[in-house]
């Protein structure tokens, strides 16, 4: 896209409204998958008893990605050598400790249940003083120039993420522009007053159950009594007004910028404050505005990545996996209500009178408790309670929802951890039962390891461009070459793992340019993980791999000091084999 050197503002404001111009009708339908989510209804005032869904969902989410095991295999096919391959091992071991101390790992996670949910997950990555950060974004904060594409590369031209900031972020922002008294007083025109109620704050943040008739409110649901707890659907923050009175939103706008062959990030709050691209045109990921240099690793990328359960051909947001099964779950409720009234009223049936006629509500409610009586002037009045009788197949039909439920999902019993029924002999008949039910979703859960692997990728790069401290690789001494520039002393300080041992030094920038991070063994679902194993066990009957590399792909206990274990005692045997051959020759040339 050619970016224009006039009328900037102008032009990335036209460009922001048209890729936010569907995000009321995306919330809408989000704000409706969620509460099918959170309550099991498409009515707000109608909560399921048995919500189904959203255990259906977290099982599925678990299913298709697990941050417990998950991690990085990091090699060059170009020249695996020694001391490469030792350096990708402990460049994705650095890696995997990156996202675990920012919580990326289960990051994902949420990216991968808001796919479920509202039909697309996106993350926000960055880096900050050698630090990863991370952030899931909402799907409705977020829109596409062409939503008929589905990546975020240069054919899409451009995309916007809308977010909320405080007057004193804003204050931050524009502190070194030479223009800021300019940009305060445009920014503070903005700014919506407050309207002087919860002056002390307390009533925004604090709810008091109070009774009444509906003190139970659905997510969504409005009540007319004041102070009622909104319990059943998800949290949300509670501003005051005066927080929420010095609140800018502010778009940021991605456009492919043709000149510079590179993402262009532009910042800007209303239709007329443009920030971020108003001097300086520049990609926000790859830029140090300290440094004022551009890091090569991380031109054309951009923060974002998409996660998306089940994808559509020509549409960028993806569709929910509710949509499959809402109407069942309406079927359930409806099924579930219409039984617990009928086992009310065969436990409390309803009382007919006949021949009277003085019998009322009251007088009823008077004779219908322990010690209560009725009298009638009338000898042929009589009092019968009427015979309820429930269905014996009423509960019978309940189960085939729930099989027709689990059905649509892909999730028979085997999948859910559940027995396989009568004809279910063994462990090997559980697991090729397991294995043919889980082919249902297996390409969703490939799918989403794709999209973790970019997720890993942009991390490498992040790590390439903003930290520069020294990683350790373990490699044999005759393997090491030039690159070993350890001396005796830092030897006997730093204490190999095995002998023979030495320290290579080496940083995420000095790894080839061409090296490829994925998923390692498809540990970042569980579906895989029997397979997976089984197959590493396998090659290693065969010495397609060692031990070494069984620690290295399996999710192991401690895998450095079992990797360290095994190299101590190659060497201890490869050393015993040699002094058995000094020995075997030494005997020999005696008996000659």
């Amino acid at each position: 896209m050619r970016i224009p050197s006039t009328n900037l503002v102008d032009f990335v404001a036209e460009i922001a409204n048209s890729c936010m111009s569907s995000r009321d009708n995306r919330k809408q339908r989000g704000d409706f998958f969620q509460r099918i989510y959170d309550i099991g209804s498409v009515d707000g005032n109608s909560p399921a008893i048995f919500n189904k869904t959203a255990s259906a969902i977290d099982l599925l989410n678990s299913l298709l990605y697990s941050p417990i095991s998950m991690r990085f295999h990091i090699s060059d096919p170009d020249i695996p050598n020694i001391v490469n391959e030792a350096k990708g091992r402990a460049a994705s071991t650095a890696i995997r400790n990156l996202c675990r101390r920012s919580d990326s790992d289960t990051l994902i996670s949420r990216a991968v249940k808001s796919s479920l949910i509202s039909g697309l997950g996106i993350t926000k990555q960055s880096m900050k003083q050698g630090k990863l950060s991370a952030e899931l974004v909402k799907p409705e904060d977020f829109g596409v120039l062409y939503e008929a594409h589905t990546a975020l590369d240069v054919n899409m031209e451009a995309f916007c993420h809308c977010m909320m900031i405080t007057w004193w972020q804003f204050e931050r922002l524009i502190r070194d522009l030479p223009d800021s008294a300019l940009l305060r007083a445009m920014g503070e025109a903005l700014l919506t007053p407050s309207n002087g109620t919860n002056d002390d704050g307390r009533n925004a943040v604090m709810d008091v159950i109070v009774g009444g008739q509906q003190p139970y409110q659905p997510s969504g649901g409005s009540s007319s009594i004041g102070g009622v707890v909104e319990w059943m659907g998800q949290p949300k923050p509670a501003l005051v007004s005066e927080t929420q009175s010095f609140m800018l939103e502010m778009r940021e706008v991605w456009v492919w910028n043709d000149a510079k062959d590179d993402w262009a990030t532009f910042q800007l709050i209303g239709d007329k404050i443009l920030l971020l691209g108003r001097y300086n045109i520049v990609n926000a990921l790859a830029y140090d505005p300290e440094a004022r240099t551009t890091a090569r690793d991380l031109q054309q990328s951009h923060p974002f990545n998409t996660f998306c359960v089940n994808p559509v051909d020509d549409y960028f947001f993806g569709r929910s996996e509710l949509t499959r099964v809402f109407m069942l779950q309406e079927a359930i409720n409806a099924r579930i209500v219409g039984t617990n009234k009928l086992l009310r009223k065969q436990e409390d049936p309803p009382t007919k009178f006949t021949g009277s006629t003085g019998v009322n509500q009251v007088t009823f409610s008077k004779f219908n408790k322990p010690g209560g009586y009725w009298t009638d002037t009338n000898p042929n009045a009589k009092i019968e309670k009427e015979t309820i009788q429930v269905p014996p197949d009423l509960w019978g039909s309940l189960q085939q929802y729930e099989r027709m439920f689990d059905a649509m999902m892909g999730m028979p019993p085997t999948v859910q951890g559940q027995g396989g029924g009568a004809g279910m002999r063994s462990g090997v008949q559980a697991e090729v039962a397991v294995s043919m039910a889980s082919a249902f979703f297996k390409e969703r859960a490939l799918g989403i390891e794709r999209d973790v692997e970019s997720f890993g990728a942009l991390t490498l790069d992040l790590a390439r461009a903003g930290i520069a401290r020294k990683l350790l690789a373990w490699v044999p001494e005759a393997a090491a070459g030039v690159e070993n520039v350890s001396s005796k002393d830092e030897l006997e300080i730093l204490r190999p793992p095995a002998p023979g041992l030495v320290p290579v030094y080496f940083s995420f920038s000095d790894l080839p340019e061409d090296v490829s991070l994925t998923v390692d063994s498809h540990s970042s679902s569980p579906l895989f993980a029997m397979e997976a194993k089984a197959l590493v066990f396998d090659l290693v009957k065969i010495g397609a791999m060692s031990p070494l590399d069984v620690v290295e792909h399996v999710d192991a206990p401690n895998p450095d000091e079992l990797a360290a274990g095994i190299v101590r005692r190659e060497i201890a045997k490869a050393e015993q084999m040699k002094v058995d051959q000094q020995i075997k020759m030494a005997a020999h040339a005696g008996h000659k």
